[in-house]
This record gives structure tokens, C-alpha cells and sequence, in this order.
């Protein structure tokens, strides 16, 4: 869709960068500032339904799960060479996976025998160590997104890129954010709550937010 729009639009152009570079790219756009910002923090669907990407458990596939392929260290690289309590911590804190700690201890048991390279590899290992599952979800929905937001430093780019977004915005302009979970929900609130508390106010005064339940 993106690419069919630059062909017909010349206004319209890909940027292929992460949102901490937000003001950097409008700076070599040469765009000082503009009327709206959205960001969709979503992994989008041709991603996850592209199983040699490594996003799914529901496909074999190489155990990348980076969004830029041209740079960084995949999810297999990262998990045959990190610490257990480092793993632990990121299985925890951004998959909020109870048993992060059995998790990350049959991760670092089973790479001394053989590294986790692929997908269903890691799925089935997780699965294992899962004891109680949510209603329609896979024991390893979890785990996998926490590894996801880690290699794609989701979180720090999203921490990166709302101040730079929020200083660009045109006087009377507008910032939406679409967020999926709680982790990036809070970090949104947080934001707009302490800018919005600041003595010279700014675009994102008198600023509302709202949660999708699904």
C-alpha cells in the first residue's frame, strides 16, 4: 500500500528508519514541522503472516524476529548467548510471563546441547515449561513478544520518538498513538501526563487518551 501511494503521490514518501530518528528524517526532508503524527506500535500482519521472518510460532522458520532484517542480532543469535537472569528479566518484564524463570533456565539447559534456531523450537520448548495457559492463547504468546519488543528495542524507540514527535507538531496539530499492550500504554500515559504537567505548555496540553479493549 505505502509504496503504491509514493507512486502516484510525489507528496508522499517512505522513510525506512526506526521512530527514534523521527526529527532526524523530517531534518533531511527538510520538514520543520507538521499537522499530525500517527504512530501504530503494531507488528502489522504481513510481518507475523511471513513465517521466514521468525515472528510466529505458527510457522518452522528461522528465529529472527528482527523488523529491519539489514541490521542488529536476531532472536536465536541473542538467546544462545545471553545470560539466564538476562533472559529471565526480558521474558518477564515485556512478556509479563509468570514463569519466566523456568523458561529462561530450559532455554539456557537446552543450548548446551544445541542452540534454539528456529520458531517451533522455542515454541515447543516454552509450551513445556508453561503449566497453566490462557483461554485461545499459546503458551508461547508471551514469550514471544517479549523477545520481539527486546530485539526490536521497541519500548526505547517509542521513548525516543514521542518527545521528538511531540516538539515537531504544528500549532492546533494532533499525536495518536495505537498501543497493544499495557507496557506500551503506560509509557504513552506517562508521557502525555508529565508533558502535558509542564509549566510552558505545549501541543499536547488538554491532551485525552483511551484504551482498546478487545
Amino acid at each position: 500500500m505505502a509504496e503504491q501511494l509514493a507512486q502516484q503521490d510525489p507528496r508522499f514518501t517512505i522513510v525506512h528508519n526506526g521512530f527514534e530518528a523521527f526529527a532526524a528524517e523530517l531534518d533531511r526532508l527538510g520538514v520543520a514541522a507538521v499537522d499530525g503524527v500517527l504512530m501504530d506500535l503494531g507488528v502489522s500482519s504481513p510481518q507475523i503472516d511471513d513465517g521466514r521472518r521468525g515472528f510466529s510460532f505458527r510457522f518452522d522458520a528461522p528465529l529472527d524476529m528482527r523488523m529491519d532484517t539489514s541490521r542488529g542480532m536476531t532472536a536465536a543469535e541473542w538467546l544462545a548467548t545471553a545470560d539466564e537472569a538476562d533472559i529471565r528479566e526480558v521474558i518477564k518484564t515485556y512478556g509479563e510471563e509468570r514463569f519466566a524463570r523456568k523458561i529462561a533456565a530450559a532455554i539456557v539447559a537446552q543450548r548446551d546441547s544445541a542452540p534454539i534456531q528456529t520458531t517451533r523450537e522455542l515454541a515447543v520448548l516454552v509450551g513445556q515449561n508453561v503449566h497453566s495457559r490462557e483461554p485461545g492463547q499459546d503458551p508461547a504468546t508471551r514469550t514471544f513478544q517479549a523477545i520481539r519488543i527486546f530485539v526490536n528495542r521497541e519500548l526505547e524507540e517509542l521513548k525516543a520518538a514521542l518527545p521528538q514527535a511531540a516538539r515537531r507538531l504544528a500549532e492546533g496539530g494532533r499525536l495518536a498513538i495505537i498501543s497493544f499492550h499495557s507496557l506500551e500504554d503506560r509509557i504513552v500515559k506517562n508521557y502525555l501526563r508529565d508533558a502535558s504537567s509542564e509549566e510552558k505548555p505545549g501541543p499536547w496540553s488538554g491532551c485525552r487518551t483511551w484504551r482498546a479493549r478487545h
